[in-house]
């Protein structure tokens, strides 16, 4: 399988969804296939590939399938990122927030308005134009979502990690934008540029779609000498739940999707999927990118689209919506206990339970603020018995990001002649 990104013509290959046994001996990974090693998001950033050898990591679950119908995020604001710089937003406690109305028109006859439509919305489109560390870095594409404000709708996965923005319209004017916020699960973020009356697409309903209903799509695909270029298809698939997988194999969210035929391509991301009355009804974000398949979009239904776009620019967290549901990990890796022990070799002067090890756990997790340490066995999670790692996967294959839940441990006292039972408290991290 072939997988570019947006101008680099950089081919990398999917790794399958492997894991490993605690002494890397016993491969009990399953191949991945389908739309979850076929799927591209189309952002321009090089991947780099790992695989971790030796335990297995309690990231995501271990689990293709257990993924909810609800996710937990929070939405990045500029102004607590890193790298803010000349980026950076300031809100004002007054600002209005846009209403962004969902507008009820009748179909124009596409037969012969392709050129009316591209007219009536080109101009509210634009290239995201992306540097890291002062140099180029990638492109994307992006659309006016509100003329007073000078609001931009994109992807986050085109901005991700940007240090300086700049937007660009197709008529040549330029403008230096900044990062109102961002939602890494949805995939949507949103820019501001302090320029007046530019002029704003209308949003259609996009839980009124059709099977069939005729879309265009506005982009800068491949790299700017493109920048305009519109494509057409339909409407190919109506809430198309799609796994996304990280550059291990593990799913890490199931996103709720609209599918195209519409030529779609690395750079169109962020730009609007349009229907024929001219609103836009989607926001253009993943294809299959493989050489077996053809035609096969996606974007982000815009209904559910503005309720972020509000959030992000009233700065509050995105903790629930229609767009996505990410999977849960706890952020260990563990061993059965016998097994981590005698890697570790380590004998305990007492008497232990059966349970999971945790060999390493990241600073950054909320387990590891919760409490929850390096060397605890776990024996229960969520109330459910664990004595194994299957134990630990299955039980966490019920929950979702944002989730709280109690965890058992065993605590060994520094001379292992004893230990002590804890329970601890934890809201689930979402998957990356």
């Amino acid at each position: 399988m072939a997988v570019y990104n947006f101008n680099n013509g950089f081919n990398g290959q999917t790794p399958p969804d492997s894991s490993y046994s605690w002494n890397g001996s016993d491969n009990n990974g399953n191949g991945g296939g389908g739309f979850k090693t076929a799927l591209i998001i189309m952002s321009v950033i090089l991947v780099t590939v790992f695989v971790v050898f030796g335990v297995i990591m309690m990231r995501n679950g271990d689990n293709a399938n257990g993924n909810s119908s609800n996710q937990s995020s929070s939405a990045v604001s500029q102004n607590e990122s890193e790298g803010s710089g000349s980026n950076e937003f300031s809100r004002d406690p007054d600002m209005t927030i846009p209403d962004f109305s969902i507008a009820d028109d009748a179909v124009i006859d596409m037969a012969t308005d392709y050129s009316k439509i591209y007219a009536e919305c080109a101009p509210s489109c634009c290239t995201v134009r992306v540097s890291v560390g002062g140099r180029p870095y990638s492109i994307g594409s992006g659309f006016v979502i509100d003329s007073e404000g000078g609001y931009i709708a994109t992807n986050h996965h085109v901005i991700e990690d940007a240090d300086e923005i700049t937007v660009a319209f197709y008529n040549g004017n330029e403008y230096t934008a900044q990062l109102v916020g961002s939602d890494p699960i949805t995939d949507i973020a949103v820019l501001h540029v302090d320029v007046k009356d530019l002029p704003a697409v209308s949003f259609g309903d996009s839980g009124k779609l059709n099977i069939g209903e005729y879309v265009v799509a506005i982009g800068t695909p491949y790299d700017e000498s493109l920048a305009g270029t519109m494509t057409c298809g339909i409407i190919s698939g109506i809430a198309r739940d799609i796994d996304i997988t990280n550059s291990s194999g593990k799913v890490v969210k199931t996103m709720t999707l609209i599918q195209t035929d519409c030529s779609i391509n690395p750079g169109n991301s962020g730009g609007p999927l349009i229907d024929m009355s001219g609103n836009v009804i989607g926001i253009t974000s993943l294809k299959i990118a493989d050489e077996q398949f053809e035609g096969i979009g996606f974007a982000i239904p815009i209904t559910s689209a503005v309720d972020i776009f509000k959030k992000l620019i009233a700065g509050e967290p995105i903790t629930d919506s229609d767009i996505a549901s990410a999977s849960p990990q706890i952020g260990i890796t563990v061993y059965d206990v016998d097994d981590g022990l005698a890697y570790f070799r380590v004998t305990p002067r007492c008497e232990y339970p059966q349970g999971v090890l945790i060999a390493d756990i990241e600073i950054t997790s909320s387990a590891y603020a919760a409490g929850l340490s390096r060397y605890d066995v776990i024996t229960e999670f969520g109330g459910v018995t664990v004595t194994n790692r299957d134990d630990l996967t299955s039980a966490l294959a019920n929950y979702r990001a944002g989730d709280s839940v109690k965890v058992k441990v065993f605590r060994f006292n520094r001379t292992l002649t004893g230990g002590t039972y804890e329970t601890i408290e934890f809201k689930l991290d979402a998957a990356e």
